[in-house]
């Protein structure tokens, strides 16, 4: 009876688990065992939205170590550890290779096609947090538009989406799935190296200040004004951190003559008047001799030093500070006491000073010696906003700086 009844308990229990959903690891979905990714709980909030929408769970480990095991044998054991859910895609960075399985209901979502599909746009970004963010755009894309061919959405995965992939983020918060990358070399200037290495620059000096640094090379501008141009490709592809939209892109087109730095938010201030000159001067050169890849290399490490210098905490002032306080507070009590020394005091007439009959004046004449002159300068009006050439807002309604060069 024991037994039957033991029996009759285990049987309910499997019934009770195979109805009950199966729920997300509340670990989160993104697991940086490398410290590769700027932001990884921003990233796991975007895919427990997905998840709480769709029923499917995205996740994604990176790491160093396999600790001997097979990446298959790794991700299996993992995802028992941390109780991943049942219906998930599990993408795997690991130091050899990639690789992406699914589990569960996913397992009828996604073909081994539409696996690969998802590695593949992850393995395209050239930021691991870009990376992330595309394979989850294209496994949305392929869950609630089932049955269009993952290859036909991976050419426009934001193709009437459901809302959900509104809430992918941006650096800067800013709630789109559209962040192009900081570099687009439209004009086609660089070689596939020269852009990832470029990109990769760009990505590390971006994250490091939060400030977006965006290089764009275009064939024409295709009539639009330079200014009008740059504004809005910054505006309205994403970029910019926080509220400010904190940024600035450098808009080179060698068609047309035009070299444009376009400066948002925090930028404006940061690259004004000697800063701007100090940028431009630095990447004029490698313009000059047709080095494109020098000059956006250039362009970043200058930045980089700008924003370092400009945001550094002033030592130098502080040491001056004190040395100047140090000295004061020792010549001051100094005069004082020399003061109470002094035995003789000034006379009110110059008679007290002179012998009596030591002097007697044979000739009186006046002679002009000097004049003083005030001078008062004219105030000049001076144009602010990066590089002279003033604030203006964009048709974004976002205030831009910057300047041609």
């Amino acid at each position: 009876m024991k037994k039957r009844l033991i029996s009759l308990l285990f049987a309910l229990t499997l019934c009770v688990l195979s109805v009950l959903p199966a729920f997300a690891s509340d670990e989160g979905f993104v697991f940086d065992l490398s410290d590769s990714i700027a932001d990884p709980d921003a990233l796991s909030d975007e895919a427990r939205a997905i998840y709480n929408e769709t029923g499917v769970a995205l996740y994604f480990i990176i790491t160093d170590d396999l600790e001997g095991l097979e990446a298959t044998d790794y991700v299996t054991r993992f995802a028992e550890a941390h109780g991943f859910c049942e219906n998930s895609v599990i993408l795997l960075d690991e130091p050899a290779s990639y690789y992406i399985r699914s589990t569960g209901t996913a397992k009828q979502l996604f073909s081994d096609d539409d696996l690969n599909a998802l590695m593949q746009a992850y393995e395209d970004d050239t930021t691991y947090t870009g990376g992330v963010r595309a394979y989850y755009t294209l496994a949305l894309a392929a869950i609630t538009q089932s049955g269009r061919p993952l290859s036909l959405l991976s050419d426009d995965p934001a193709g009437d989406v459901s809302a959900t992939e509104a809430l992918v983020t941006v650096p800067g918060g800013e709630e789109t799935s559209n962040h192009s990358k900081r570099l687009v070399d439209d004009g086609e200037l660089l070689t596939a190296a020269q852009e990832t290495a470029i990109c990769k620059r760009l990505d590390e000096v971006s994250e490091k200040h939060q400030l977006d640094l965006v290089i764009v090379t275009e064939k024409t501008l295709g009539g639009k004004n330079k200014v009008a141009f740059a504004d809005d490709y910054f505006d309205y592809n994403g970029y910019g951190y926080g509220d400010d939209h904190d940024g600035l892109l450098l808009l080179y087109c060698p068609n047309e003559g035009v070299r444009y730095i376009s400066t948002t938010g925090d930028a404006i201030e940061l690259f004004d008047g000697d800063s701007f000159t100090e940028l431009t001067g630095a990447i004029i050169p490698y313009f000059d001799r047709g080095d494109y890849s020098g000059a956006c290399l250039k362009f970043a490490d200058a930045c980089d030093d700008i924003i370092a210098s400009a945001r550094a905490f002033p030592w130098g002032m502080l040491v001056i500070a004190l040395l100047i306080g140090m000295v004061l507070s020792y010549l001051i009590p100094m005069s004082s006491m020399k003061g109470k020394l002094k035995s003789v005091r000034s006379q009110a007439a110059a008679s007290d000073y002179v012998r009596a009959g030591s002097m007697n004046l044979t000739e009186n004449r006046d002679v002009f010696l000097y004049a003083n002159v005030t001078k008062t300068p004219i105030p000049r009006e001076r144009s602010s906003g990066g590089g002279g050439g003033g604030v203006h807002v964009g048709s974004s309604g976002t205030s831009h700086g910057g300047g041609s060069f």
